[in-house]
């Protein structure tokens, strides 16, 4: 298979493979990938920035989504960026979310595998330790929760309301003769006794 066929079939947007490799006994398959020529927009992941200065080139391997019976592991070109707010600070890729050895579609495809079944099964059928599938289904968790629309406010409850520097507030207990309460001190009073 050539290389372009690669590209196509591992579809990451401004990304090409260069090269690829099959072990069809241990069932394995590696590409290792590189930017496309165009694709010279280097973020710093420290603020954000855009940078033109490349201070080292390094690779980067994560593991992506399974091709029918062989795990695929991609290694990829990143770049150390020399950032003049941040220092050298690696490269902002869109898909790698984390420092954790996965690719942002494998970590989806474990999130929602989570959805509907328990950690134990994800992790069977994902070939992973139970507590690599909760940091991943955290991590998929988080980036769901920033990327939702959040209601308006449209009803507050009040748990407690200040009456002043000197009030008895029940503590909710019965309301007999023996009643305990407690007497609400202003910051002052304390500071002074102490």
């Amino acid at each position: 298979m050539s290389e372009s066929e690669w590209t196509k079939i591992l579809g990451w947007p401004g990304y090409r493979v260069y090269r690829s490799e099959i072990n069809e006994e241990a069932k394995t398959l590696r590409l290792w990938v590189r930017r496309k020529r165009g694709n010279r927009k280097l973020e710093c992941s420290g603020c954000g920035r855009k940078i033109n200065e490349i201070a080292e080139v390094y690779e980067r391997e994560v593991r992506d989504l399974p091709w029918s019976e062989y795990r695929t592991t991609v290694v990829i070109e990143l770049y150390r960026v020399r950032c003049p707010d941040c220092g050298i600070k690696a490269e902002k890729v869109a898909l790698l979310p984390s420092k954790a050895p996965f690719s942002k579609r494998f970590e989806e495809a474990v999130g929602q595998a989570c959805e509907s079944a328990p950690v134990r099964r994800v992790a069977r059928q994902f070939g992973l330790a139970a507590s690599t599938v909760r940091a991943i289904d955290l991590r998929y968790l988080e980036r769901w929760a920033q990327g939702r629309r959040r209601p308006a406010l449209r009803q507050m409850g009040v748990d407690e309301i200040y009456l002043g520097e000197e009030a008895e507030v029940s503590d909710g207990r019965d309301q007999s003769a023996d009643r305990r309460t407690a007497v609400v001190r202003s910051g002052t009073e304390e500071r002074d006794a102490g």
